[in-house]
């Protein structure tokens, strides 16, 4: 279903001639990585690991913690190289490419064709297979859709679909080619969405907060340091007290400090797509520019390359 690129593998391996090589894939790939690693082995005379935790994209590469093993090449699967993220080792990326199958590409033109003006929107590893659609691809957590008719997102999982249409404020159309399922994120589940967002804010000027908790994540493509920056700036030109907290890996369990409400200076997908698993109140930058402006116009936080040194 995935084209792993072994070839490629190899010869990225040989070439450096590493010894210690360690595979990150996120959790849809990780079993098939692992058959990978028993095939790499019958080739190369190499020590090949997995990496067992969480990867969430290429903003969430794992050099850091695996540098004390001396690892000299990391292979990173499923995703595309930001251009803001930079790793103290050597990474080879493995887009792991969708393989086509008999009915993929009739599915999706069955769908453009009822779309008048359709922009195809995808991830890596479906946008050779709709090469002829010419789609856009989303990298990161950045919808790079600036305005479209209508939109068809190809691919798995409801945040980057739910993304471009919180950005977009419009209705997107879903096919995920492993399920052949085709729904959509309507026009009106993005007002209500929306809706909840500006209530929450609503919250803080029935409330004023004493206290703001400003979160930002080590992981290096989340790590919005301008971002956290700003924030911390805003919150001391408006007199609130604030505490900056700093993690890695964010869960409700970590968020048990005596402030009114978080701002996240990480992966706006804790916000706008986990906020149901949080007891707190998690806001964005963005919302909370919001707040202190009196402005509800709403605006979608995603991760750009200037939050970044």
């Amino acid at each position: 279903m995935w084209d792993l690129e072994t070839d490629m593998v190899l010869n990225e391996i040989k070439t450096r001639n590493a010894r210690k090589v360690l595979l990150q894939a996120p959790e849809g790939l990780k079993r098939a990585v692992e058959k990978e690693i028993e095939f790499l082995k019958t080739k190369i005379d190499a020590e090949l690991m997995i990496w067992g935790e969480t990867c969430f994209g290429a903003c969430d590469l794992c050099d850091e913690e695996v540098k004390i093993l001396g690892i000299d090449l990391i292979i990173h699967y499923g995703h595309e190289e930001l251009s803001y993220v930079h790793s103290e080792i050597p990474v080879v990326f493995v887009h792991a490419y969708f393989k086509e199958n008999e009915y993929f590409l009739e599915d999706v033109e069955n769908i453009v064709e009822k779309l008048e003006n359709a922009t195809v929107i995808t991830t890596i590893q479906f946008k050779k297979a709709l090469s002829k659609f010419n789609p856009v691809v989303i990298l990161g957590c950045s919808a790079p859709v600036e305005s479209a008719e209508n939109i068809l997102f190809v691919g798995t999982g409801r945040f980057h679909p739910l993304m471009m249409a919180y950005k977009l404020k419009k209705t997107v159309k879903i096919y995920n080619p492993i399920t052949r399922e085709i729904s959509e994120i309507s026009d009106e589940e993005i007002k209500k969405l929306i809706k909840l967002r500006i209530g929450r804010v609503s919250k803080l000027l029935l409330t004023p907060p004493k206290k703001i908790g400003v979160v930002l994540s080590t992981k290096k493509g989340q790590c919005r340091l301008k971002s956290f920056e700003n924030v911390i700036e805003l919150l001391k030109k408006n007199n609130i007290e604030y505490i900056p907290i700093i993690l890695n890996n964010l869960s409700q369990s970590y968020l048990f400090y005596k402030v009114d409400a978080y701002v996240i200076c990480a992966c706006p997908r804790i916000v706008m797509d986990d906020y149901q698993n949080y007891e707190s109140t998690l806001i964005t930058p963005e919302e909370l520019r919001m707040y202190l402006s009196n402005d509800f116009e709403y605006k979608f936080d995603e991760i750009l390359e200037n939050n970044f040194y």
